[in-house]
């Protein structure tokens, strides 16, 4: 999870150091990257299987790459204390169900950032992202 870019897997891959890699899709260089490295895996019969403490749109990002690479494994997910707040960061509500994930054929990630749920957890004094307003 702390490894960066393919470049940072290679070495790893080519002795044989690991049989299972865990890239932090949020971290490596985003979802191309992503798609990258663990297309490299693949060439070494490794699966992935992606480090994922994130928001459920970098779960989502996450879960696009996931589904479009013949090694992955499977997708690890952290839940945090107040299941509302994370539940509430998207308009689409729990994005898992049952354990898993149904990527979106919408443009995109697939869903839609809440921000009046995300500002619950938005930290007093901290500054804010506003969306921008289209024409």
């Amino acid at each position: 999870e702390n490894v960066y870019m393919r470049w940072g897997f290679r070495e790893l891959l080519e002795k044989q150091a690991v049989d299972i890699i865990e890239p932090d899709f949020q971290k490596c260089g985003g979802l191309l990257e992503a798609r990258k490295i663990a297309d490299l895996a693949h060439t070494y019969y490794v699966p992935v299987a992606p480090h994922a403490v994130t928001s459920p749109i970098g779960m989502m990002g996450t879960a696009h790459v996931c589904a479009a690479i013949p090694n992955f494994l499977a997708q690890e997910w952290h839940w945090i204390d107040d299941a509302d707040l994370w539940r509430n960061w998207v308009k689409e509500g729990d994005i898992i169900q049952k354990g898993f994930i149904t990527v979106p054929d919408r443009p995109g990630l697939g869903v839609e950032m809440n921000d009046d749920g995300a500002r619950k957890a938005q930290v007093p004094g901290t500054p804010w992202f506003e969306p921008m307003k289209r024409a």
